[in-house]
């Protein structure tokens, strides 16, 4: 797996130069382009403040940035994985014309996500100020608690990009899956609310870690717990692990298979 990590930093200029790529493309030919950046997330913002603060009555203070530093991180995860999970299929051309590390693809795929996402954070310190809310010491621990979530991306995004070359049912899959992984993982709702008897079930999924551990160092001023960092530090290297091993498996039949 070294050895693997070497060659692609070998040719970081061709992955620095498709996540450039990634990055024009996404707002290509749109009038307010880059702007989407910003507009997306508000958009979400207004939709989801109305739905769970309005008409369900959710009661949780400062909600608009409660609910922020939890959908960013998840819209971040939830967009670079079902992207990076049909990114070999859709680049089969240059695939078949020139060999280079099959990895590039959806790493680069994610890095252009990773860099709209640190972009959005824009809105959440604006919120933070309109809202008055203090920021402290624990944020220093943010950039961590980004990379971890990187890692963990980076991992599931390799081994769904490569079964998908062999079995295209998995990014249908990956659609359905995400539509119940978004109510398992405390977006909208406080994990506080959520029943003792099921916690520890909850927290088995990463993202209840990320989400929480956001949480905490912006709005709440508070490390997060050793075990939440820990946990998704592991988790994220056994899921690089498998995605490498995964990919070795297959790499001989891809250009083949797409």
């Amino acid at each position: 797996m070294i050895d693997r990590i070497k060659e692609i930093i070998d040719y970081r200029e061709l992955l620095k130069n498709l996540t450039v790529k990634e990055l024009k493309l996404k707002y290509k030919n749109s009038v307010l382009g880059f702007f989407w950046s910003f507009l997306n997330p508000l958009l979400m913002l207004v939709i989801y403040t109305f739905a769970f603060k309005f008409v369900l009555k959710i009661q949780i203070e400062n909600f608009s940035v409660f609910l922020l530093a939890g959908m960013l991180p998840w819209t971040f995860f939830q967009v670079s994985i079902m992207g990076s999970t049909n990114s070999l299929v859709n680049n089969a051309g240059l695939i078949k014309k020139v060999y280079f590390p099959r990895e590039i693809m959806p790493l680069s795929l994610i890095f252009s996500n990773f860099v709209n996402f640190l972009i959005t954070f824009i809105i959440l310190f604006a919120a933070l100020f309109v809202f008055k809310i203090k920021v402290g010491f624990s944020i220093l621990l943010l950039p961590i608690i980004l990379l971890l979530l990187l890692l963990i991306t980076i991992g599931l995004s390799l081994i769904l990009s490569a079964l998908n070359v062999i079995y295209r049912d998995v990014s249908h899959f990956v659609e359905i899956i995400f539509m119940a992984w978004f109510y398992a993982t405390p977006v909208v709702y406080s994990f506080e609310l959520v029943p003792d008897k099921i916690k520890p079930l909850i927290l088995l999924n990463p993202m209840t870690l990320v989400v929480q551990s956001v949480r905490d160092v912006v709005i709440y001023n508070k490390v997060p717990p050793a075990e939440y960092l820990l946990r998704m530090l592991i988790t994220g290297i056994i899921l690089i692990a498998i995605g490498y091993f995964v990919f070795s498996k297959i790499e001989k039949s891809i250009a083949e298979s797409i």
